[in-house]
């Protein structure tokens, strides 16, 4: 046999025995979330912020997209007047949610250039209300990994410790830990709005499942019994309520989160 004819013989064979890895197949988008995005007038200093925030967003939707079959789409873009006299970024964020009105989106994200105290937070996130608003950080890994961060947050997402995850509160990675994907699916459907409770009666049991069983690992999570707390609160269940939200309050005392729902559930019962 001629060298060259044994050559290809010899290829042919070895192509013919080598494992085929087939691409993989792209998640099915089972829901497609419109988003809102407003951007401050210290954030609109910087050069082409629009197109920063759209990126950010993109790359959001393709981590939910592969984890949870969700899809997250800019809907529309707006400016917002921030209110420079607020001390807090918790107080900046009650501003956003004042201010800037849903309209026909799903989801509300906030983005500011105002440098608050506490320089630690990076985001902020309220699951009842479908808002999050994000500061503006030098480190471009760090805001990417905090808007999904905050994004996670409004489907039922809590900060996780000993986690490799982009939940896990000190160290975040864009990592999905099997908690919080469990979580976030039985959520993905959720509702947004003022209206309606996010879920129905149902997923909420489902939901408060999953929370009860993650509180048993004792690791410290003060967002798990703050959503639990949440839950009980819209049960009617005012007791529940104050006892999650005390036991939430040990972990983290000063938490305006937990201080605001522990005074509306006393405040109810």
């Amino acid at each position: 046999m001629a060298p060259g004819k044994y050559s290809l013989v010899v290829l042919f064979i070895l192509a013919a025995t080598l494992p085929i890895h087939p691409r993989e197949a792209k998640p099915e988008v089972q829901r497609t979330v419109k988003v809102k995005i407003a951007v401050d007038e210290e954030f609109r200093r910087r050069p082409l912020q629009f197109l920063e925030t759209r990126k950010w967003v993109t790359a959001a939707s393709h981590f939910f997209e592969k984890n949870f079959g969700i899809a997250l789409r800019v809907d529309e873009l707006t400016y917002w007047s921030s209110d420079n006299s607020q001390s807090t970024f918790s107080g900046l964020f009650q501003n956003l949610y004042e201010k800037i009105d849903r309209g026909e989106s799903h989801i509300v994200l906030g983005f500011t250039g105002q440098i608050r105290g506490e320089s630690e937070v990076g985001g902020v996130a309220s699951y009842l209300h479908g808002y999050a608003l994000i500061k503006r950080m030098k480190n471009e890994y760090l805001v990417r990994v905090t808007v999904i961060h905050e994004f996670c947050h409004l489907f039922g997402a809590v900060d996780l410790e000993k986690e490799i995850s982009v939940m896990n509160r000190d160290e975040p990675q864009l990592e999905c830990d099997e908690f919080t994907r469990e979580v976030i699916c039985l959520q993905k459907n959720r509702r947004f709005g003022a209206v309606a409770f996010p879920l129905s009666p149902e997923d909420m049991d489902a939901a408060m499942a999953l929370y009860l069983a993650r509180k048993r690992l004792n690791r410290g999570e003060e967002g798990v019994p703050l959503m639990l707390a949440i839950f009980y609160l819209e049960r009617k269940d005012y007791e529940g309520a104050i006892r999650e939200c005390l036991e939430a309050e040990k972990i983290a005392p000063h938490d305006p989160a937990i201080q605001r729902l522990l005074k509306l559930a006393d405040q109810r019962k």
